[in-house]
């Protein structure tokens, strides 16, 4: 359930900040929140990126607000009065972690294109800030969005060398003005469909051979079956433990049959569907690599490449490869009315940039990660 902050809300003539109220169900009155926090966020991503494919819907808000076992949720809204009711102009998203990382805040921050510069974005931060620190954290991650070619001219660059964001972006500006440092830059790459079956299958006819005799590929659907529910979470655990982290003071989450579990759980409340490749070594049953695909049919034009891993001990077999043809064919079957794929990458992470970039994925502008004391 959402927490009330107990830091004091900003608010002008104009605009106001206040505690967004947490329905019961989205067809509530009070749902209006949800569902401004929901526009807001597409507007935002299509001026910003160049489409709202990214943007949550309103159920999935209510859903991830209902489910806070993993990761506490504390949200803040700015809203102006229009005659249907309040409007949602800015948000402010904390998140935190339950099992790991005690000292770390995830702020989010968004302000509507068209009420920038009135001292939105500043109340918003004064808060997470606030709250953050009321809550006991004492360092805060800040993730800045940018859209395709926003990363030409004078840009940042994180200590390792991989990726970079434009320097005059106003996130950027505004994370380098809290003393926020960047840490680490992920590319988002986009696919459009249909993916050529003569191209899927060469993908996985290749990577088949390469992988022998010795593995096989099975596929699901949401909900993990049972059977395979502790591999499952063991798979994740391997990705969180091994996704370069770059810069980033930030320590491995937990992951449990009991969250394949719940993760499942939000999954269908959200109204979202997913399909998993996944590669069996035959010696010994063990899952050795997955893939996933997941998406809701409220947004019929795409869908977004979820966690793709594959066990240390299995690498070298073009596992990952084998998985994600696997899978794009498998999507292609389920849902063939979607019109593109979205999928994140670490710039630090050129084995699986390398697989995307060869099944044809192009880049579509990225996230940048600051990070400081909070």
């Amino acid at each position: 359930m959402t927490s009330t902050s107990a830091v004091p809300a900003a608010t002008t003539a104009e605009w106001r900040l206040l505690d967004p109220p947490h329905p019961a169900t989205i067809d509530d009155p009070d749902a209006w929140a949800y569902r401004g926090i929901a526009d807001l966020h597409a507007a935002v991503e299509t001026a910003d990126l160049g489409n709202g494919d990214g943007a949550p819907t309103p159920l999935g808000i209510l859903v991830s607000m209902n489910n806070q076992d993993y990761r506490r949720r504390l949200r803040q809204v700015a809203v102006v009065d229009s005659p249907d009711g309040p409007r949602v102009v800015g948000s402010a998203l904390l998140s935190l972690f339950v099992q790991s990382n005690p000292e770390l805040a995830i702020g989010v921050l968004v302000v509507h294109p068209e009420y920038r510069g009135q001292g939105i974005g500043s109340a918003l931060t004064d808060w997470l800030r606030s709250t953050g620190r009321a809550e006991g954290r004492t360092s805060v991650l800040a993730p800045v969005d940018f859209g395709p070619g926003e990363t030409a001219g004078e840009a940042l660059t994180p200590a390792s060398g991989s990726g970079q964001i434009a320097a005059d972006l106003p996130g950027v500006r505004l994370a380098q003005k809290l003393g926020l440092t960047l840490q680490l830059v992920e590319r988002r790459s986009r696919i459009d469909l249909p993916v050529l079956p003569e191209a899927t299958s060469r993908f996985e006819a290749e990577a088949a051979a390469a992988a022998g005799d010795g593995y096989r590929v099975r596929t699901w659907t949401s909900p993990t079956p049972e059977e395979l529910v502790e591999q499952h979470a063991a798979l994740m655990q391997a990705l969180a433990d091994d996704e370069p982290r770059g810069g980033l003071d930030l320590a491995s989450d937990v992951w449990d049959a009991d969250r394949i579990r719940s993760e499942d759980a939000i999954t269908t409340a959200k109204g979202d569907q997913y399909v998993v490749a996944a590669a069996e070594h035959v010696a010994t049953g063990e899952l050795a690599a997955m893939t996933m695909l997941q998406w809701n049919d409220e947004k019929p034009d795409h869908t977004d490449q979820q966690a793709t891993v594959v066990l240390r001990a299995h690498r070298g077999h073009r596992l990952g490869m084998l998985v994600k043809a696997v899978n794009l064919r498998e999507h292609a079957r389920l849902r063939p009315e979607a019109k593109r794929i979205y999928t994140w990458n670490n710039e630090e992470n050129p084995h699986m940039l390398g697989i995307n970039i060869a099944l044809g994925f192009v880049p579509a502008g990225g996230s940048a990660e600051f990070q400081g004391p909070l």
